[in-house]
């Protein structure tokens, strides 16, 4: 039996017969299999547990205009609206203010070293030059390209130097190469766990090459994001974190906090499209 398009309903936001959604009840993670969620449990951190998390953010990125991207299958975001593009040479990425908002809030609360790629320094080329497998917890707040027909061509959104040959397209088939070795990666960014629909085997999306890279979770989104909300749930799911949850449940905790802080206004398409995938049960304070 396919499981089909039912990879990408967060279950988080059903609701039983009482009308609670099962986020109240339950912490809900995801893997693509129980082999790999197996492996990845076991894997085990190599960060010495007496050295507090380092974390690198990548965000606030100056768009140029116009970016060419894969034309095939293409799922993206323009002006806050999700489409499905054929036969496309390129496309217009507006600006995300509150990408340096998420990002500096965040890297407020985290207890060990910070560096953050912002502005005119968010670029592809910069992001690569970091020393990638010392940091704990990787956070990009950017637009997101999905892929739905060909998925080694989704990609994050990056700025481009004119002195590299980088086209500031991070993509699936770039990431698995790259040298990994975080508990976390957080995609803010649109459509980064939607991707080609595998069946069992879950979705073939940004966060699974970034699992496939190294890391031991992916935190993604299934569809379009909201600025506002999304800085205050990223914020408040680091700082959970920082507070001895482990990931999993630092997700569970940050949504119920917009629930009770916006009741009736926190509808399930602001937080439940967020979802963990790999092993939801890292405590980086352990």
């Amino acid at each position: 039996m396919l499981d089909g398009k039912l990879n990408l309903l967060p279950f988080d936001a059903l609701k039983d017969r009482k009308d609670h959604y099962v986020l109240e009840s339950h912490v809900v993670t995801y893997a693509p299999s129980a082999t790999v969620l197996h492996l990845l449990r076991h894997a085990g951190s190599r960060r010495i547990p007496s050295v507090k998390p380092s974390f690198l953010g990548i965000g606030d990125v100056v768009y140029a205009q116009p970016k060419s991207i894969a034309k095939a299958g293409v799922t993206t975001v323009v002006a806050n609206s999700v489409s499905d593009f054929f036969d496309i040479g390129a496309v217009h990425f507006p600006d995300l203010p509150g990408s340096r908002q998420e990002l500096t809030s965040i890297a407020g609360t985290i207890s060990g070293a910070t560096q953050l790629l912002l502005g005119a320094e968010a670029t592809e080329t910069q992001f690569k030059s970091k020393p990638l497998a010392n940091f704990q917890l990787i956070h990009f707040a950017l637009h997101g390209v999905a892929n739905t027909q060909f998925p080694d061509r989704a990609a994050l959104v990056l700025g481009n130097s004119p002195d590299s040959s980088d086209d500031g397209l991070l993509q699936v088939r770039e990431i698995r190469d790259l040298p990994f070795n975080a508990d976390l990666v957080g995609l803010s960014a649109c459509d980064s766990g939607n991707g080609q629909l595998l069946g069992e085997e879950g979705i073939a999306s940004l966060e699974r090459a970034f699992l496939l890279a190294g890391a031991r979770s992916v935190l993604a989104s299934l569809w379009n994001t909201d600025d506002t909300y999304t800085v205050g749930l990223m914020k408040r799911f680091y700082e959970h974190l920082m507070n001895g949850l482990d990931n999993g449940a630092a997700l569970r905790q940050a949504k119920l906090d917009l629930l009770r802080k916006f009741s009736d206004q926190a509808l399930p398409f602001y937080w439940a499209g967020f979802t963990l995938v790999g092993n939801g049960k890292i405590s980086l304070l352990q």
